[in-house]
C-alpha cells in the first residue's frame, strides 16, 4: 500500500479587531492571486465575519484574545500547514513553494529567523540570558507528527500562563520571576514561550526544526532596508507589522 500524500494548506488567524479580520481577507486573497488551487484554512472569531471569510476553503470559529492562532495552530485541517500572520500579504509565484522544504528535508517545523543583523527592526531580541532567534509569524508545520502537536498545545499553554494569567515566569534564586535574566517586556510576545520551549524542555529538543532558506523573502517585515537584508530574488511574503493599524475598532480602509 503506497503512502498516501499528506494535505497541505495555509492557516490564518483573524481575532479580536475587525482591522485583522480586513487584513486576512486581503491575505488569503492574496494567495489565491497566485496560487488558486491553493487550501487556506481561515480561524475566526464569529463576530467578526461578514461574508467575506467564504473565500477560503476552510472556516472555522476561535475567541477573541490577539493570540487566538496559538490555538489555532493544533486545529489545522492539514498534515502540514503554513501559518502566516494576518497582516501580511503575497506578492510572489514561489509561494507555490511553501511547503518544498519541510518535506525535502524531512522538518518537523520550518521557521524564519530573527537574525543579530536585523536587529535594528526589532522591539527587542537580546536579553541577559539569550535572544529571541526564532520568528513566529511565518512557518510551515507537520501535525503527522505527534510531538509537533503537543508542542502546538504547549506553546499555547504556556503563553498563556506567561502573559494571560501571569502564573509563569523563570524563576531566580529567591523563588521570584526572573526579571533580571529575563525582563518583563518579553511576557507579552508567544516569540518568548517559543525560545523557552526550543531551548529549555528537553522533549522538545528531539524535535527537528530549520529555518527556510532565503529565509527573508518568506517574512519581508516592514521595517527591512533592503541593503541590510540580502535575499536571492523578490520577497514572497511581505509583513506590514508596522505602520498599519490593528487594533481600532472600525472597518477600516480595505474591502
Amino acid at each position: 500500500m503506497q503512502n498516501q500524500e499528506p494535505t497541505k494548506g495555509f492557516l490564518i488567524v483573524a481575532s479580536a479587531e475587525r482591522n485583522f479580520y480586513l487584513y486576512a481577507i486581503n491575505l488569503i486573497e492574496s494567495i489565491k492571486d497566485y496560487w488558486p488551487e491553493a487550501q487556506i484554512a481561515f480561524a475566526v472569531s464569529p463576530y467578526l465575519c461578514d461574508g467575506r471569510e467564504a473565500v477560503a476553503d476552510h472556516v472555522f470559529h476561535v475567541g477573541d484574545t490577539q493570540r487566538e492562532k496559538l490555538i489555532a495552530l493544533s486545529k489545522t485541517p492539514f498534515d502540514i500547514t503554513m501559518y502566516i500572520d494576518a497582516d501580511s500579504e503575497v506578492h510572489h509565484e514561489d509561494i507555490t513553494k511553501a511547503f518544498d522544504q519541510i518535506q525535502e528535508t524531512k522538518q518537523d517545523i520550518v521557521f524564519c529567523a530573527l537574525t543579530e543583523e536585523r536587529e535594528y527592526c526589532f522591539a527587542a531580541r537580546r536579553f541577559p540570558a539569550g535572544a529571541l532567534e526564532l520568528c513566529g509569524a511565518n512557518f510551515v508545520y507537520d501535525m503527522r507528527n505527534p510531538l509537533v502537536r503537543e508542542f502546538m498545545q504547549e506553546w499555547k499553554d504556556l503563553y498563556w500562563a506567561q502573559f494571560y494569567e501571569n502564573s509563569w515566569w523563570p524563576l531566580n534564586e529567591e523563588g521570584q520571576h526572573d526579571l533580571v535574566n529575563y525582563p518583563e517586556i518579553y511576557k507579552q510576545w508567544d516569540q518568548f514561550s517559543l525560545w523557552w520551549l526550543t531551548n529549555k524542555v528537553d522533549k522538545y529538543k528531539k524535535l527537528k526544526y530549520s529555518i527556510f532558506e532565503d529565509d527573508a523573502r518568506w517574512n519581508w517585515y516592514a521595517l527591512y532596508i533592503e541593503s541590510k537584508v540580502a535575499i536571492k530574488d523578490l520577497p514572497i511574503i511581505t509583513h506590514h507589522s508596522f505602520g498599519i493599524d490593528k487594533y481600532e475598532k472600525s472597518y477600516g480602509n480595505i474591502g
